[in-house]
């Protein structure tokens, strides 16, 4: 999903739009490439669209939150969980309880961290 079009596009609200402002101009600037080719980036950007005003992430038509946000990224669910523990690690997203995430716009992303993450999952799942 490119940026551009997301940049000319109005947020759902002030949160949503500050995160976006630093995904698109400052984070993937310095996000490592292994988490662009993993789909990671596409995941943060999905996790923007899908944010309300205040940043929260929230199930949609009673759905699962996860399963939403994996179909919005064209990931597999286990992938999608692989993704959002990497982006809690970066510190970019954190869990407001069982099936809410909000977006952390004010964050200095940890992208080693969100690396390191996604590298044991995988080693982990390939055994």
């Amino acid at each position: 999903m490119p940026a551009v079009d997301l940049i000319s596009r109005p947020s759902a609200g002030p949160v949503p739009a500050a995160y976006l402002g630093l995904l698109a101009r400052e984070w993937e600037a310095t996000m490592p490439a292994v988490l662009i080719r993993s789909r990671f980036l596409g995941l943060l950007y999905v996790l923007h669209d899908r944010a309300d005003e205040i940043g929260h992430v929230r199930p949609r038509d009673g759905g699962d939150v996860v399963q939403d946000l994996a179909r919005g990224a064209c990931l597999s669910t286990e992938d999608a969980v692989r993704y959002l523990a990497a982006a809690m690690a970066a510190g970019v997203v954190v869990r407001q309880g069982t099936d809410v995430y909000a977006l952390r716009p004010a964050a200095v992303p940890d992208w080693s961290a969100a690396v390191d993450h996604i590298t044991a999952t995988r080693e982990r799942t390939a055994q």
